[in-house]
């Protein structure tokens, strides 16, 4: 089966989203959430759903819609939103991925866009085009994710359509097939139908609040940013918790899970989703890197870095042919490697 977690964006009663022209971005959203849901029931199986919100009761803080999903093991995360702008005229359809954004994000969105842009066609829409950002549902979910923005609220054209339950219907009706398509579900039968009324999905149980350690009592956690993340393979099944001391498991990772690691303290690796392992249960995975051509100088130097670091690994010098340098190393090794080329502005892949 496979999972998909929807997120209706913002949600009363702490937040109504964008407001404008008679209408609630946190009410358009949950009709287009109900009309995708209607059309992948209507028409394919083998898939369950799990939602953010199904009524205008409920509210969950950005990490958290992030953290269940996680939690849940979903297999893409799609989030519906409306746009806002100060000039009224801005207008029109526009999807974002993570800006570090994985090749399955990628994908992903390039399967929506192409399933929406008829829609766009049909009603006359400026396309906005396929763009990034660094939205913390997509930042922060391990699974390939896509946020939308069906047209601008703020604009009275817009407006008028966005109050059209058949417009919404298509495009919700596109989002739910380009769904379809990327994780390959099973059709029911050869003919689609439109179903006018949405079915309900149950929502996730709101449980009570944890009490939050205080930051004084938390490990400081040093951040490595995309740039340096690196993967580590489980050596057991481990758990994941939610705070840097290693309180509160939340979930479980079977042993030879694969992922990656963005921060660290003295005893934990920081990981996706706002969530820690324990270091001694990791093993860092190794990667080769290659540099262009060094000089005897930037040979000696490097020889030296390493040594003064105490990494213990071999730099394989090539003087013939193409000239370069290999070295294969792993985990906070690796990103010092790669934080001195960076500095020293020296080529590598």
């Amino acid at each position: 089966m496979k999972k998909i977690y929807e997120d209706a964006g913002h949600g009363l009663p702490n937040d109504p989203g964008a407001v404008g022209n008679g209408l609630k971005e946190c009410e358009v959203v949950l009709t287009i959430q109900e009309l995708f849901n209607a059309y992948l029931l209507a028409n394919y199986e083998g898939f369950e759903i799990k939602s953010t919100r199904t009524d205008n009761k409920t509210f969950l803080p950005l990490s958290d819609r992030a953290r269940r999903a996680n939690r849940w093991n979903a297999d893409v995360f799609i989030s519906f939103h409306i746009n806002s702008a100060a000039n009224e005229k801005a207008t029109g359809y526009e999807d974002f991925i993570y800006k570090h954004a994985s090749l399955g994000s990628k994908f992903l969105q390039n399967v929506v866009h192409e399933q929406v842009v008829p829609v766009i066609c049909k009603y006359n829409v400026t396309n906005r085009g396929k763009k990034t950002a660094n939205y913390a549902v997509l930042r922060m979910t391990n699974m390939p994710a896509i946020l939308t923005e069906t047209m601008f609220i703020s604009n009275p054209k817009d407006a008028e359509k966005l109050k059209s339950i058949e417009f919404l219907k298509d495009f919700a009706s596109a989002y739910a097939e380009g769904v379809a398509k990327f994780l390959e579900l099973k059709a029911k039968d050869s003919t689609h139908v439109v179903v006018s009324k949405p079915e309900e999905v149950p929502k996730e149980e709101t449980k009570a609040p944890v009490e939050t350690p205080k930051k004084e009592e938390l490990p400081k956690v040093t951040s490595l940013g995309d740039k340096y993340s690196f993967q580590v393979k489980t050596k057991k099944t481990i758990g994941v918790y939610r705070y840097a001391n290693l309180a509160e498991k939340f979930k479980t990772l079977k042993e030879g899970t694969v992922f990656s690691v963005y921060g660290y303290t003295y005893a934990a690796y920081a990981v996706g989703g706002g969530g820690f392992v324990q270091m001694k249960d990791v093993e860092p995975l190794s990667v080769t890197l290659t540099t262009g051509g060094l000089s005897k100088d930037m040979e000696m130097e490097f020889r030296a870095f390493l040594k003064g670091e105490g990494i213990d690994t071999e730099l394989n010098v090539y003087a013939k042919g193409n000239p370069s340098a290999e070295i294969r190393v792993a985990g906070l090794d690796l990103v010092k490697v790669k934080q001195f080329l960076d500095k020293k502005d020296w080529y590598y892949k």
